[in-house]
């Protein structure tokens, strides 16, 4: 069986391969693309086939195959003629011959990537399955929301894709077209990763942090700068992403985290109520505040200048309370019942004014929202109908539900909003993944007792989402990527559900971990569906909010636990084999990077068992001294977890700019409760939040 992903729509298969080559002889016939563009755009596609030669030409070589381009679909009959037009393909591989059929150039470029997927690799060249195939999207866009900065200075620094550079970048593009993406939502929260004109100081350069010197055990404080500010990239990088038809959207607060303003200037943030407990009165400027709204207007222009084709605009999550100064009291408050009304009728005046600046700028630059998303999460149709009076009708919805409520939701947003408005759902299992200090979750099974869990965001439940999308007929799908090391599965399956498969998960899940790692899939999927993971925050003497993984740990999880004690050597067994593999072989050599942070987060999970463990006999234990050797025993094995973070990873240490600490490692918080658990008397009350982000969860 021809294993090709995303499935595609009609396949015929004969069950023979051409003959083997070593190179590609492309014969176009006249069309809209000039032949050195067809030549170029075909060795972009064959990124990991360096080996394999591509030329145009007439006379085949011996070693050649020759690949006839024909601009012209009008031979196949397809149910969507518009999708299958703009970014649709048809091959027929025979024997001596390939014959690629496409009407624009983004569909010759699926069909490039198509027949490189395809690709049968022998001792003697390459061969390909003879085979039919016409192919095209169910739904336009297929986006990936990828973090090119996150809550910078709020949260943390950088961690992942934060810390590329162009080489990287590439890469990653790469592989996403490899998995027909076509667009990237390109995150960038707090300290800009980008020069802004006259705001310096919201800018991500020498910023200092404390890393972690191994050769003398001791913290040493440097000053980092956000690669694309060390050395610019940003412009080469959207230029080679638009020759690819992939266009970059800003994904940005609409007046949450942007840039390092309210660090910068406190005087400026939202004012809480004097009687709330709110620890995040940091994330939003106040409207009425002199030179706020320019500030953000100046930084949305700048956005759209450096090339963005266009802005998912994320309103902040904090909906319990709304500015309280005198000036946002008249003019928000005073004419609504509550402050989640006040603040939405900020946001969508701040929206106006930010779509007559960008398209001033741009009027071609495409203007998304990602709002609506605080309880009640059922919502009443007239609340939908208000908001979409609320905002110009070419405002596209970025988010749109598909978690904690029936999925009878989803139509109702769509009645209200209309289909070609939905661009995204609730697709974020991935970005929750992200907030749990690079350890290790993608399926239910990595979990404690998944089914108990307030929070279901699980590559399942990302692929029932993208299921709907397609059967509603949305615009497009989003998929989260805040983390790609170690869960690439999660930028398979937006690639593959994205463009419209039904295929049932497992087969999915086999023939994705095939297709990518060869005869190494089997193993890499049983890797990742076997490790099991507990949040260190899962203790139960861990009473600090960790809304992404709630359940506490019982005596009834021990056996479970013990199981993946049992486990564990086999799985660092196969890990390393797949390390030794990924380093040995050119073709596998990028997802070394994967291995070795799965091998990293494989040997904390060792640890953090036995240190689960050793909270559960601290809350059985009677005995007050064998109760504090305990809370010994747990700080050692904090040690021996946090030794692991420091040999592998970057920007560990709390960061608390803002005023208030986040680390989105556990280890310091677990310090400060074991001593407010041992020094009542004097008590730490600076609490460490894991990851600001948790701040907008509490609800869960």
């Amino acid at each position: 069986m021809i294993n090709l992903l995303p499935e595609p729509k009609w396949i015929k298969e004969t069950g023979a391969y051409s003959r083997c080559f070593q190179g590609i002889c492309l014969m176009p016939e006249q069309g809209s693309l000039e032949d050195e563009t067809l030549l170029e755009l075909a060795l972009l596609r064959n990124w990991n086939y360096k080996n394999l030669n591509m030329r145009l030409g007439e006379a085949i070589q011996p070693d050649e195959i020759a690949l006839h381009i024909i601009p012209s679909l009008d031979q196949f009959e397809t149910e969507n003629e518009e999708l299958f037009c703009q970014q649709g393909y048809a091959l027929t591989i025979q024997k001596n011959e390939i014959m690629l059929y496409y009407a624009e150039r983004a569909g010759y470029i699926n069909a490039l990537t198509s027949l490189k997927q395809l690709y049968h690799s022998t001792e003697e060249g390459v061969c390909l399955p003879q085979c039919e195939i016409v192919d095209y999207p169910s739904l336009a866009v297929r986006a990936i929301a990828q973090t090119f900065s996150w809550y910078a200075g709020y949260g943390r620094l950088g961690f992942d894709s934060q810390l590329w550079g162009y080489d990287e970048w590439v890469e990653y593009l790469n592989i996403c077209l490899d998995n027909k993406i076509n667009q990237f939502n390109l995150v960038m929260y707090g300290y800009w990763p980008f020069d802004l004109p006259n705001h310096d100081e919201t800018v991500f350069r020498n910023v200092p942090i404390q890393i972690w010197n191994a050769e003398n055990r001791r913290w040493l404080t440097v000053r980092y700068t956000h690669p694309n500010l060390e050395d610019p990239f940003m412009d080469r990088f959207i230029r080679l992403a638009h020759q690819l038809e992939v266009k970059i959207f800003a994904y940005v607060g609409l007046n949450s985290y942007n840039g390092a303003y309210t660090i910068k200037h406190p005087e400026a943030r939202t004012k809480p109520p004097k009687t709330g407990q709110f620890l995040n009165d940091f994330d939003s400027l106040c409207l009425s505040y002199p030179g706020t709204v320019d500030y953000i207007l100046d930084s949305m222009v700048q956005i759209t200048k450096l090339g963005f084709d266009g802005f998912t605009l994320e309103e902040s999550e904090e909906g319990f309370w709304y500015c309280e100064c005198d000036d946002c009291k008249k003019r928000w408050h005073a004419t609504t019942n509550t402050p989640v009304e006040a603040k939405h009728k900020a946001n969508m005046w701040l929206l106006s004014e930010i779509y007559r600046a960008v398209r001033a700028e741009n009027p071609n630059c495409v203007m998304g929202i990602r709002a609506f998303r605080q309880p009640p999460l059922e919502k009443d149709p007239a609340f939908l109908e208000e908001c979409v009076a609320s905002m110009p009708k070419d405002i596209m919805l970025f988010w749109a539900p598909g978690l904690y409520v029936p999925e009878t939701e989803f139509p109702k947003w769509i009645e209200a909003f209309g289909a070609e408005r939905i661009w995204a759902r609730d697709t974020e299992s991935n970005s929750i993944t992200s907030t749990m200090g690079r350890l290790y979750r993608t399926f239910r099974s990595n979990m404690i007792r998944y089914e108990d869990e307030a929070n279901e965001q699980v590559i399942e439940t990302d692929i029932r989402q993208h299921r709907g999308s397609v059967e509603m007929g949305v615009h497009g799908i989003n998929g989260f990527m805040f983390e790609w090391f170690g869960l690439f599965l999660h930028l398979f399956a937006h690639g593959n559900y994205g463009w419209g498969s039904k295929m049932e998960e497992n087969e999915f899940f086999q023939r994705a971990c095939a297709l990518n790692f060869g005869d190494l899939g089997d193993e890499v999927l049983y890797v990742m569906q076997n490790m099991l993971t507990i949040h260190e925050s899962q203790m139960p003497f861990y009473t600090t909010p960790f809304p992404f993984q709630k359940n506490k740990i019982t005596q009834a999880d021990i056996p479970a636990i013990m199981a993946a004690k049992e486990n564990h050597p086999h799985l660092m067994e196969r890990i390393a084999h797949l390390q030794d593999r990924c380093y040995r072989n050119p073709w596998l050599r990028p997802w070394l990077c994967h291995f070795d942070k799965l091998s990293n987060a494989e040997r904390r999970n060792a640890i953090i068992y036995d240190m689960a463990l050793a909270s559960l006999r601290y809350e059985a234990e009677q005995d007050a001294a064998k109760k504090d050797a305990i809370l010994d025993e747990i700080l050692y094995l904090n040690e021996r977890d946090f030794d692991l973070v420091k040999e592998m990873f970057f920007d560990i240490n709390p960061v608390g700019e803002t005023g208030v600490k986040s680390c989105m490692y556990p280890y310091h918080e677990i310090k400060r409760l074991i001593h407010n658990i041992r020094h009542p008397e004097h008590p730490d009350d600076a609490i460490i939040c894991s990851g600001i982000e948790a701040l907008g969860w509490l609800w869960l």
